[in-house]
């Protein structure tokens, strides 16, 4: 064949193909502009509700109490009602002396803040604890060793435990103690008298510097006869801004040298004749670390630790919460409407952890519920829950009176986020009761921000969502009625719907992004 015909012949085959590409892509035009794709409105498709929150159930009823206990070391001064008396919320019940109360207040939001800070510590070892990689040891069978026999040693008397006070004045200061005078600031430091034996402990000393924004100050005092109105001998004033170093708790510092307490050693025995040495035998080396169950166990036990110092610290905040509560006026008021039952005698007070007086829910109906921990922080009491009646359907509004401080161990509540979240328990009042029975079983629903309108919160089912490449996006209608990627960003994940933080409004339209239908440049059509 020669060259004109070879010519000839690719010319002829690069037209033919240019024609079966143009062909075939003509077809995809006339096919891609032939499909229709139908698109929803955004808001049509978004399944937020406005009450992702917690949701509970409980049952209404008018057997609510309110018992009110003796606060520890206060004095009642008067009792406002008498037994059968009607009052309503707000009224007074009983009032305390209040000497001294800023005082014990301040020394309780001190203990708060030291278990804050034990809490914080605690977990910064266990995290420590949770990096570490284990090492493994080879057992070594050791030779038993030729205990020698040890002569008898006479048990020495234990020494007599040291009062805490002699008279006013201290011997050991430690957390908890109280000050003779003062109110803390570096003006006026809190005053302890102490005896020129005292010695105060090393936690006292680190509790001063637990909240570094607001620093105690203390003046540890000496005067002559043991009496603050003799005297002054020598005063050791510490400041919590004094840059003290982290001490050991245990460790006790005298008052009147302002040095550490040195425990002395008692004489060693002389040595007993070493017995022959045993033939050398060398042994393995050991890798310096913790082994897989070491670690486990030391896990264990600050897991333990850190449960024990937040159970403490939670019965601190309840504490402070009560004196919080009386601490302007000591007086200590009705929480719901009902009646005085079970009054106790003032000269006469309960010993035996039982309320001094009870009020019992009269007019309305109480009802129970539960909120998630994560919402402890945002939901407070006043605010308003959503009763729903599993009998005649109505809806009632029910205001919180109190939340408990402690989790229940089995709660009927869900809602969104982590399944692993505890409930705490809490009470709401229902004021509009009609329609509603005493015993009927309700719904409950609230949000942490129950009241407030989210227009623009939207939620799509994930089937409507795509990942490319680590990227999220949707098939959107354009201005042209073209579908186009529109890429969002989203948040949390609720049941089977997905939130869109942005990227979408309600008033777009998108289309289920799966099938031939589902490819950018196609037109447009709104779904039926």
């Amino acid at each position: 064949m020669n060259k004109k015909v070879i010519i000839i012949t690719a010319v002829s085959l690069t037209v033919a193909g240019a024609g079966i590409f143009g062909g075939i892509k003509m077809y995809q035009n006339y096919q891609q502009n032939n499909l229709v794709a139908e698109a929803e409105y955004v808001s049509n498709l978004n399944s937020y509700y406005g009450d992702m929150g917690t949701s509970s159930s409980g049952m209404v009823t008018n057997d609510f109490f309110q018992d009110v206990y003796i606060l520890e070391d206060k004095k009642i001064v008067e009792v406002f009602v008498e037994e059968g008396q009607t009052v309503e919320a707000g009224d007074p019940l009983i009032s305390y002396d209040m000497t001294m109360s800023q005082l014990e207040l301040e020394m309780k939001e001190l203990d708060v803040s030291t278990s804050s800070s034990k809490i914080e510590a605690a977990k910064k070892e266990l995290e420590k604890l949770k990096k570490i990689k284990p090492v493994s040891r080879t057992p070594v069978r050791q030779p038993e060793p030729v205990i020698p026999q040890e002569p008898e040693i006479p048990e020495t008397p234990a020494e007599p435990e040291v009062p805490e006070k002699t008279g006013e004045a201290y011997n050991i200061i430690r957390i908890g103690a109280k000050p003779n005078k003062g109110k803390g600031t570096e003006e006026n430091p809190y005053v302890y008298l102490c005896t020129p034996e005292c010695y105060v402990l090393g936690e006292f000393i680190n509790q001063l510097s637990a909240d570094k924004k607001k620093p105690v100050y203390v003046s540890l005092e000496i005067h002559k006869d043991n009496k603050l109105s003799e005297r002054l001998l020598s005063a050791w004033e510490i400041g919590g801004d004094n840059g003290f170093p982290q001490m050991a708790e245990d460790s006790r510092w005298s008052v009147k040298t302002r040095s550490q307490i040195i425990e002395q050693e008692d004489p060693e025995p002389d040595p007993e004749p070493e017995p022959d040495p045993e033939p050398y035998i060398p042994e393995p080396e050991e890798p310096d670390g913790y082994t897989a169950e070491e670690l486990s166990n030391m896990i264990k036990e600050k897991e333990q630790q850190i449960r024990d110092l937040d159970l403490q610290k939670r019965k601190q905040d309840l504490e402070l919460e009560q004196m919080k509560k009386v601490t302007n006026d000591g007086v200590v008021k009705a929480e719901i409407n009902g009646v005085v039952k079970n009054l106790g005698e003032q000269d006469n007070l309960p010993t035996d952890g039982s309320p001094f007086l009870t009020v019992a829910g009269s007019e309305g109906l109480y009802v129970s519920g539960a909120l998630s921990e994560l919402q402890l922080g945002e939901i407070q009491v006043g605010q308003v829950v959503y009763a729903n009646s599993w009998e005649s359907g109505k809806s009632f509004e029910a205001k919180i009176t109190e939340i408990s401080s402690y989790p229940e161990t089995n709660s009927n509540a869900w809602g969104e986020g982590n399944p692993n979240v505890s409930y705490y328990p809490y009470t709401a009042y229902i004021e509009d009761t009609e329609g509603l029975r005493n015993g009927e079983y309700v719904d409950l629903t609230m949000t942490a921000a129950m009241g407030e309108e989210k227009p623009n919160s939207i939620y799509l089912d994930k089937a409507y969502i795509r990942d490319e490449d680590g990227k999220k996006y949707v098939m959107k209608a354009d201005e042209n009625n073209r579908l186009v990627k529109q890429y969002v960003k989203t948040g949390k994940t609720l049941w089977q719907s997905v939130e869109i933080l942005s990227g979408l409004t309600a008033e777009d339209r998108i289309t289920f992004p799966y099938g031939k239908t589902a490819k950018e440049g196609v037109k447009v059509k709104e779904a039926e």
